[in-house]
């Protein structure tokens, strides 16, 4: 009972260490150093538990002897962002990082102001043409189309070189990356140039006539060039125009053109219809094209009615 006794006390005064110690040879018997004193099954319950050069117990796996010395593991070279206060080759800190960036947005900037300027300019010059244009709504302007459409002419000369200028101011094989800038000045200066081109000859503008008019490509593998979307939103816009003109040339007293821009349209109408565009601000712009068509119709119906347009037929194909 004595012996029992001094056992329990012996166990209960071991210090934790030992204690793990003990529940690890349990576990996983080793062998012990020679000359330790230790038997043939394992360790003695007082000697130390043997380790290796690499400081890993022998038998004992790596967590398990980390927990018994104490000691945490040594951080990888990969945690180790310096080694003797020198930075490994190939890495950039976190502000170097953010410095080169704010360079990339800075140039980028650069390049969108230069940019905005130019479109500004043609912004202003498209406005010039609208306006000398317009004036073939009023009462005595069509009589003086061919001087208008002279002048309006001249003014896209100046359009060509304000291009000429846009287009130094972006790398060439960026065009889409900054297209959204001059996008929609370029839809109203194809609709204007369409514009003057059927008052001229009452004939829809091809894109490369188009490109021609305005000093850029109709390729757009050769840079600079006039893209489809663009080219079927000014036709559109061309539209909504002619609509308007009917009207005017009835209160005008010229009775054969609303005739004469009814069957352009319909014929356009009928082009657009053979696209399968998707659901895109196209597709909402060509929605629009058959108020234009039932406009147009709706003043041919009026000159029906009152027997305007037999007095208008004769003409249909030209000057009465």
């Amino acid at each position: 009972m004595s012996c029992l006794l001094a056992t329990v006390r012996g166990a209960a005064v071991r210090p934790p260490t030992a204690r793990l110690r003990v529940a690890i040879r349990g576990r996983r018997p080793v062998e012990a150093a020679s000359g330790s004193g230790a038997s043939k099954h394992g360790p003695g319950p007082d000697s130390a538990v043997p380790f290796s050069r690499s400081g890993t117990a022998q038998g004992i796996p790596a967590r398990r002897c980390q927990a018994l010395r104490g000691t945490a593991a040594a951080p990888t070279a990969q945690q180790v962002p310096c080694v003797g206060g020198r930075r490994r080759a190939g890495t950039m800190s976190v502000s170097d990082m953010f410095i080169a960036l704010q360079g990339v947005l800075t140039a980028d900037q650069d390049i969108r102001e230069e940019i905005r300027k130019v479109v500004q300019a043609l912004e202003q010059t498209a406005r010039e043409i609208l306006t000398l244009l317009q004036g073939v709504h009023q009462g005595t302007g069509f009589q003086d189309i061919p001087k208008k459409c002279q002048k309006a002419r001249e003014h896209f000369g100046t359009v060509k070189v304000q291009l000429d200028s846009l287009k130094t101011k972006f790398p060439a094989d960026q065009y889409y990356r900054f297209h959204e800038h001059w996008r929609f000045v370029l839809q109203r200066l194809v609709f204007l140039a369409a514009f003057v081109v059927y008052l001229e000859s009452e004939t829809l503008v091809t894109r490369e006539a188009v490109a021609e008019i305005l000093g850029i490509e109709a390729d757009r593998e050769r840079g600079f060039h006039l893209d489809i979307e663009d080219y079927l939103s000014g036709v559109l816009t061309l539209a909504s125009e002619l609509s308007r003109l009917a009207v005017n040339s009835v209160t005008a007293g010229d009775y054969s053109r609303p005739l004469r821009i009814s069957t352009f349209i319909n014929e356009l109408d009928s082009g657009f219809r053979l696209l399968n565009l998707k659901n895109d601000s196209l597709r909402k712009r060509y929605d629009g094209l058959k108020y234009d068509v039932k406009k147009i119709e709706e003043v041919v119906y009026d000159l029906s009615i009152r027997g305007l347009n037999k007095e208008a037929t004769p003409g249909a194909g030209g000057e009465k």
